[in-house]
């Protein structure tokens, strides 16, 4: 055996073994080295002001932590007390107001007979729907999701830990990491230099595109809310985050406030969150101011002329949504955009070799 032949089948072994060791760290490494990417062009800022590679890569954590992980942890310490004083009677009054609302209007009679529907028949299913045994029945098995959120929680806020630690560290040794992936990888400098700004380039976008979606939003459903007593960073973290749920978005978070606010306050206040939401946040925020915030980041932050395809950012988050869950709406992008780059390299090696 040769020795080059060796080296290979020694590096695939010890390799195997590597990966079964790291095994359940992959994830939360994967997702630091692309928060990395995604961030890098805030660390080159930081550089001027800083000499040390420890002290800009604890900076760069510790923004990371304040502006992406805080409100996080805001979010489920504040869903968590809210738990601990929730009135099971109380939420049945509320229920039970509800469904009498419900079961008081007037159905259209002569338009349900066309359908071959008897309004009869409506208001008995009603009557079931909210009677006393199914209340209960829906109570426990709320109980049963909020002890499951507890559970993942757990495990979210032990990523999110681990995920900060490997992101300290891919800053602090990332460019000795770099040189050696270029020196290892058969490709010349271009070629290299093409995978590594179409990963940082796309991650910025996708990143700071998040994040502003999620900040504005969020402030503007929590000015909302703010009005009638309701907590206004929470409110303002769960739009956010809804926000980046493609399609329905924020009637994640509306619609149920609206309900809520029906039962509590009265139909007027329902009715003025619900439209401002679907006109202020839907129609003018989401569609003509969001838009003007993501290019003036991308230009301003990134230096980035050839704007990623939003086409492709909004299909591949809802793939790495639906594949991985919360932390697909980063890996999704990379993917895409890292066999979008490869294809890239090929077409030139092809053109290069026609030549």
């Amino acid at each position: 055996m040769k020795p080059h032949h060796f080296i290979i089948l020694l590096l695939i072994i010890s390799g195997w073994f590597v990966y079964l060791i790291y095994k359940p760290f992959m994830h939360d490494i994967a997702i630091a080295i692309l928060l990395m990417f995604a961030t890098l062009g805030i660390s080159k800022y930081l550089s001027k002001h800083f000499k040390k590679r420890w002290q800009i890569s604890a900076m760069m954590t510790l923004l990371l932590g304040v502006m992406f992980f805080a409100p996080l942890v805001y979010m489920f310490n504040a869903i968590a007390m809210m738990v601990t004083h929730i009135d099971p009677l109380l939420i049945q009054e509320h229920v039970e107001k509800f469904s009498h609302y419900l079961r008081s209007i007037a159905l259209p009679t002569e338009l349900l007979a066309k359908f071959n529907i008897n309004a009869e028949n409506i208001h008995t299913a009603l009557s079931d729907f909210f009677s006393e045994e199914h209340i209960n029945n829906y109570l426990k098995l709320s109980i049963t999701y909020l002890g499951t959120l507890a559970t993942q929680s757990a495990v979210f806020f032990k990523d999110m830990v681990l995920i900060l630690i490997f992101y300290f560290f891919t800053f602090y040794y990332g460019e000795e990491v770099g040189h050696f992936v270029k020196r290892v990888l058969p490709l010349d400098t271009a070629q290299t230099q093409l995978l590594f700004n179409e990963l940082c380039n796309s991650m910025g976008v996708v990143f700071f595109s998040i994040l502003a979606t999620a900040i504005f939003e969020g402030a503007l459903f929590a000015i909302i809310v703010g009005f009638y007593g309701l907590d206004m960073i929470l409110m303002g973290i769960l739009y956010g985050f809804a926000s980046l749920v493609p399609v329905i978005g924020g009637a994640l978070m509306w619609v149920p406030v609206s309900l809520y606010l029906w039962v509590t306050q009265g139909n007027s206040a329902a009715l003025i969150v619900a439209a401002y939401s679907i006109i202020v946040i839907s129609i003018i925020a989401d569609t003509f101011i969001k838009p003007i915030i993501i290019k003036h980041i991308d230009y301003k932050l990134l230096k980035q002329t050839q704007a990623v395809s939003e086409v492709l950012v909004f299909f591949s988050i809802i793939a790495g949504l639906t594949t991985i869950g919360f932390w697909g709406m980063i890996i999704g992008p990379a993917v895409t955009t890292i066999f979008i780059a490869i294809l890239k390299l090929y077409h030139q090696l092809q053109s290069n070799l026609k030549e």
